[in-house]
């Protein structure tokens, strides 16, 4: 039978947080993930992915809406955000 890993080990591997909504989550990976992940990524990536170096790559709608909240022009947001309201 294969060596289980202690409550301990694990937590020293991955820390957790707890949603508003009640469910536990996942807050960091401390280590090496090797296989799937799945769900958002919203902080920091380091190393590859299947052997080639991950990159963040910005679509052109997001580049986009990125540019227009950082330019504050509230005409081109409000048509932005008409677009999107009508994208069916």
């Amino acid at each position: 039978m294969a060596k289980q890993i202690t409550l301990e080990e694990a937590l020293k591997l991955v820390t957790f947080y707890q949603g508003i909504d009640g469910t536990w989550r996942i807050k960091d990976v401390g280590g090496t993930v090797h296989g799937s992940v799945w769900g958002g990524v919203k902080r920091n990536v380091w190393g590859r992915i299947n052997d080639r170096k991950w990159q963040f790559v910005e679509t052109p709608k997001e580049k986009f809406q990125r540019l227009l909240e950082e330019k504050g022009d509230q005409k081109l947001i409000d048509a932005f955000n008409q677009l999107e309201d009508n994208d069916d």
